[in-house]
Protein backbone atom coordinates (compact mmCIF):
# COMPACT_ATOMS: atom_id res chain seq x y z
CA UNK A 1 0.00 0.00 0.00
CA UNK A 2 2.98 2.30 0.37
CA UNK A 3 3.56 2.67 -3.19
CA UNK A 4 0.16 3.85 -3.60
CA UNK A 5 0.75 7.00 -1.11
CA UNK A 6 3.97 7.51 -3.04
CA UNK A 7 2.39 7.41 -6.55
CA UNK A 8 -0.12 9.84 -5.02
CA UNK A 9 2.83 12.29 -4.01
CA UNK A 10 4.96 12.25 -6.79
CA UNK A 11 1.90 13.03 -8.57
CA UNK A 12 0.80 16.02 -6.35
CA UNK A 13 4.36 17.27 -7.36
CA UNK A 14 3.79 16.99 -10.63
CA UNK A 15 0.33 19.55 -10.10
CA UNK A 16 1.93 21.52 -8.51
CA UNK A 17 4.65 21.86 -10.44
CA UNK A 18 1.83 22.19 -13.04
CA UNK A 19 0.15 25.12 -11.71
CA UNK A 20 3.44 26.92 -10.73
CA UNK A 21 3.59 27.13 -14.92
CA UNK A 22 0.53 29.56 -14.30
CA UNK A 23 2.09 31.94 -12.25
CA UNK A 24 5.14 32.36 -14.39
CA UNK A 25 3.44 32.35 -17.76
CA UNK A 26 1.81 35.92 -17.95
CA UNK A 27 -2.06 37.04 -17.91
CA UNK A 28 -4.52 35.22 -19.20
CA UNK A 29 -4.49 37.84 -22.50
CA UNK A 30 -1.18 35.84 -23.70
CA UNK A 31 -3.18 32.31 -23.66
CA UNK A 32 -4.87 30.70 -26.94
CA UNK A 33 -6.86 28.27 -26.89
CA UNK A 34 -4.22 25.32 -27.49
CA UNK A 35 -2.63 26.64 -24.23
CA UNK A 36 -5.40 25.81 -22.61
CA UNK A 37 -5.77 22.26 -23.91
CA UNK A 38 -2.55 21.80 -23.44
CA UNK A 39 -2.32 22.57 -19.89
CA UNK A 40 -6.12 20.93 -19.56
CA UNK A 41 -4.63 18.05 -20.77
CA UNK A 42 -1.38 17.94 -18.13
CA UNK A 43 -3.21 19.16 -15.15
CA UNK A 44 -6.09 16.01 -15.66
CA UNK A 45 -3.46 13.42 -16.12
CA UNK A 46 -1.69 14.59 -13.09
CA UNK A 47 -5.03 15.20 -10.89
CA UNK A 48 -6.29 11.76 -12.07
CA UNK A 49 -3.40 10.51 -10.79
CA UNK A 50 -3.70 11.40 -7.38
CA UNK A 51 -6.91 10.32 -7.39
CA UNK A 52 -6.24 7.22 -8.91
CA UNK A 53 -3.47 6.51 -6.85
CA UNK A 54 -5.53 6.55 -3.24
CA UNK A 55 -8.37 4.74 -5.12
CA UNK A 56 -7.04 1.32 -3.55
CA UNK A 57 -6.33 2.80 -0.18
CA UNK A 58 -9.63 3.92 0.30
CA UNK A 59 -11.62 0.57 -1.12
CA UNK A 60 -8.70 -1.49 0.80
CA UNK A 61 -10.30 0.64 4.51
CA UNK A 62 -13.45 -0.88 2.97
CA UNK A 63 -12.33 -4.59 3.11
CA UNK A 64 -12.18 -4.98 -0.24
CA UNK A 65 -8.85 -7.01 -1.01
CA UNK A 66 -5.93 -5.64 -2.73
CA UNK A 67 -6.37 -7.76 -5.70
CA UNK A 68 -10.01 -6.65 -5.93
CA UNK A 69 -9.21 -2.94 -5.20
CA UNK A 70 -6.14 -3.19 -8.45
CA UNK A 71 -8.74 -4.63 -10.52
CA UNK A 72 -11.39 -1.85 -9.77
CA UNK A 73 -8.62 0.76 -10.15
CA UNK A 74 -7.50 -0.54 -13.88
CA UNK A 75 -11.05 -0.62 -15.37
CA UNK A 76 -10.77 2.91 -13.46
CA UNK A 77 -8.08 4.18 -15.22
CA UNK A 78 -9.32 3.04 -18.49
CA UNK A 79 -12.54 4.88 -17.85
CA UNK A 80 -10.70 8.04 -16.58
CA UNK A 81 -8.50 8.27 -19.51
CA UNK A 82 -11.49 7.66 -22.14
CA UNK A 83 -14.03 10.37 -20.96
CA UNK A 84 -11.12 12.59 -20.60
CA UNK A 85 -8.91 12.28 -23.85
CA UNK A 86 -12.11 12.72 -25.60
CA UNK A 87 -13.30 15.76 -24.04
CA UNK A 88 -9.68 17.45 -24.42
CA UNK A 89 -9.21 15.15 -28.08
CA UNK A 90 -12.20 16.76 -29.55
CA UNK A 91 -11.57 20.38 -28.18
CA UNK A 92 -7.82 20.04 -29.63
CA UNK A 93 -9.23 18.99 -32.80
CA UNK A 94 -11.16 21.43 -33.02
CA UNK A 95 -8.77 24.32 -32.65
CA UNK A 96 -6.95 22.63 -35.27
CA UNK A 97 -9.63 22.83 -37.81
CA UNK A 98 -9.83 26.25 -36.83
CA UNK A 99 -6.59 26.99 -36.99
CA UNK A 100 -5.98 28.40 -34.16
CA UNK A 101 -3.69 25.82 -32.78
CA UNK A 102 -0.70 24.35 -34.37
CA UNK A 103 0.32 21.22 -32.51
CA UNK A 104 3.57 19.02 -34.29
CA UNK A 105 1.76 15.77 -36.02
CA UNK A 106 4.90 13.89 -34.16
CA UNK A 107 3.96 15.21 -31.14
CA UNK A 108 -0.03 14.35 -31.04
CA UNK A 109 1.02 10.85 -32.57
CA UNK A 110 3.16 10.19 -29.45
CA UNK A 111 0.84 11.52 -26.89
CA UNK A 112 -1.68 9.39 -28.77
CA UNK A 113 0.75 6.42 -28.69
CA UNK A 114 0.87 6.71 -25.02
CA UNK A 115 -2.51 7.13 -24.31
CA UNK A 116 -3.21 3.78 -25.99
CA UNK A 117 -0.39 1.99 -24.40
CA UNK A 118 -1.71 3.04 -20.83
CA UNK A 119 -5.42 1.50 -21.86
CA UNK A 120 -4.48 -1.29 -23.61
CA UNK A 121 -1.78 -2.39 -20.59
CA UNK A 122 -4.57 -1.29 -18.08
CA UNK A 123 -7.56 -3.36 -19.89
CA UNK A 124 -5.32 -6.40 -20.42
CA UNK A 125 -4.03 -6.86 -17.07
CA UNK A 126 -8.06 -5.48 -15.57
CA UNK A 127 -8.92 -8.68 -17.63
CA UNK A 128 -6.24 -10.89 -16.01
CA UNK A 129 -4.37 -11.29 -19.62
CA UNK A 130 -0.94 -10.09 -18.29
CA UNK A 131 1.01 -12.21 -15.35
CA UNK A 132 1.60 -10.93 -12.24
CA UNK A 133 0.30 -9.27 -9.51
CA UNK A 134 -2.77 -7.07 -10.30
CA UNK A 135 -1.97 -4.30 -7.80
CA UNK A 136 1.83 -3.92 -9.73
CA UNK A 137 0.15 -3.29 -13.11
CA UNK A 138 -1.97 -0.52 -11.59
CA UNK A 139 1.21 0.52 -10.29
CA UNK A 140 2.50 0.76 -13.87
CA UNK A 141 -0.47 2.61 -15.39
CA UNK A 142 -0.54 5.18 -12.96
CA UNK A 143 2.92 5.43 -13.34
CA UNK A 144 2.29 5.67 -17.02
CA UNK A 145 -0.26 8.00 -16.49
CA UNK A 146 2.04 10.62 -14.50
CA UNK A 147 4.89 10.17 -17.89
CA UNK A 148 2.06 11.18 -20.15
CA UNK A 149 0.99 14.19 -17.32
CA UNK A 150 4.65 15.04 -17.23
CA UNK A 151 5.35 14.77 -20.85
CA UNK A 152 2.07 17.20 -21.55
CA UNK A 153 3.18 19.79 -19.20
CA UNK A 154 6.65 19.71 -21.40
CA UNK A 155 4.80 20.52 -24.64
CA UNK A 156 2.85 23.04 -22.72
CA UNK A 157 6.18 24.56 -21.86
CA UNK A 158 8.30 24.02 -25.22
CA UNK A 159 5.04 25.64 -27.18
CA UNK A 160 5.56 28.47 -24.60
CA UNK A 161 9.02 29.25 -25.24
CA UNK A 162 8.58 29.02 -28.93
CA UNK A 163 5.87 31.07 -28.97
CA UNK A 164 6.58 35.37 -29.14
CA UNK A 165 5.10 37.28 -26.81
CA UNK A 166 2.35 39.39 -27.75
CA UNK A 167 4.56 42.58 -27.98
CA UNK A 168 7.29 40.88 -29.84
CA UNK A 169 4.53 39.32 -32.54
CA UNK A 170 2.83 42.82 -33.10
CA UNK A 171 5.84 44.60 -33.68
CA UNK A 172 6.83 41.32 -36.47
CA UNK A 173 3.63 42.04 -38.19
CA UNK A 174 3.84 45.83 -38.63
CA UNK A 175 7.72 45.42 -39.98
Amino acid sequence: MDVFHTLAEIAVAITGFSSLIIIFRGSASDWGRQDYVSFAYALSWSIGSIFLSLLPVVLVEFGISLSVAARIGLFCVVAYMFMVGAVLTYVRIGISKEGQGSLRASTSVGMSLLWLAIVTTALAAGFGLLPGALHAWYAAAIVLLMVHATAELGIFVVQTIRQPAPDQAVSRESE
